[in-house]
């Protein structure tokens, strides 16, 4: 039909042909997917996180530490989702970003930095629900809210200084230069830095969540005073909490790692580039989906937030006087305080 939009029709006449011929990479491939993408995660996942946010927050008043680290897990997806809208114009015009290049470097600061944030907040999750239940006695004093706001600021500090530094030098202002943190072909100075933060960014926190998980779950069952339902739910939300870290960060680490590993390797860059662009592209893609699944992640394992939640949506209101007929405890009651 005529009225269907020809990306490639529209790529080739808007943008410069400089553009579109580094490395012979096509970058009209991703122009539908990845638009169509983030076009769904902005407009489900922003209404759910300011939810989320909005019934946390309520938490927080009744002295609870873990809502703290959770606003600031959400408040990073939120971020992410706020860069969305300019980067669907980016990939539906052919990776050409037309908004100037001070734009596209705090865009692209945005984006990462609330990936790392997301990533180090889950760690922190983690590692609260292991002191909460293994250790109730000898970390209280750390476990009380002062303390969990200084540690969310020092966080987001740590995060935010490295790609503020990096991203100036890693990708430098160019007036003519209408890819947006991308480099096609990659140079070594570029795939030293990639390697390092995709191995220090998943290798890691996901060996210390899984640590965490294993001994959390071995002191959980040592404990006689929790219920069989009490533990089980209680190991369901740390498994969740590795599903859904594995789920979201697996793909983009793992074929960004082959990626650059085989840039390194390949006799020839662009080949190589040409080759794994549309899979770098679609686990790109992906990290966005944390956005969806961090709010249902909590809104549908705490029963205290479907409390508030549902005095303000009938549909959670219902759920919740559904699933209350099996869920006879609350997170809150496993040690949440």
């Amino acid at each position: 039909m005529e009225s269907h939009f020809n990306v490639s029709a529209f790529t080739s006449l808007s943008i410069p042909s400089t553009v579109g011929n580094v490395c012979g990479i096509d970058f009209s491939q991703d122009g539908i997917f990845l638009p169509v993408l983030y076009g769904i995660f902005f407009t489900i996942g922003t209404p759910l996180n300011l939810l989320a946010l909005f019934g946390l927050y309520k938490l927080i008043q009744s002295e609870n530490v873990l809502p703290v680290y959770v606003i600031n897990l959400l408040i990073a997806d939120l971020i992410q989702l706020l860069t969305l809208p300019l980067w669907i114009d980016y990939y539906a015009n052919g990776h050409y970003w037309r908004f100037g290049p001070w734009s596209c470097q705090f865009m692209g600061m945005c984006f990462y930095i609330s990936i790392y944030a997301g990533i180090f907040f889950m760690c922190i999750i983690a590692l609260e629900r292991h002191l909460a239940i293994a250790r109730p006695l000898s970390f209280k004093h750390l476990r009380n809210l002062r303390f969990a706001r200084w540690i969310a600021l020092a966080i987001w500090i740590l995060i935010a200084v490295p790609p503020a530094i990096a991203f100036d030098k890693l990708f430098p202002k160019q007036k003519n230069y209408t890819l947006c943190i991308e480099k096609y072909p990659s140079e070594g100075s570029f795939i030293t830095y990639r390697l390092i933060t995709l191995l220090v960014s998943f290798i890691i926190p996901l060996s210390f969540i899984v640590a965490l998980h294993r001994e959390t779950v071995r002191s959980l069952m040592a404990i006689n005073s929790f219920s069989s339902e009490e533990k089980r739910s209680i190991r369901g939300l740390l498994t969740l909490l590795v599903a859904v870290f594995v789920t979201v960060l697996g793909p983009y680490h793992f074929i960004g790692c082959v990626k650059y590993i085989g840039l390194l390797i390949h006799s020839s860059t662009c080949v190589w580039e040409k080759a794994v662009f549309v899979p770098y592209q679609l686990a790109r893609g992906f990290l966005s989906l944390n956005s969806l699944l961090d709010p249902v992640f909590y809104i549908f394992l705490r029963r205290d937030f479907r409390d508030v939640a549902g005095n303000y949506l009938p549909c959670l209101k219902r759920m919740r006087t559904r699933s209350y007929r099996t869920e006879k405890t609350t997170i809150s009651s496993q040690g949440c305080d």
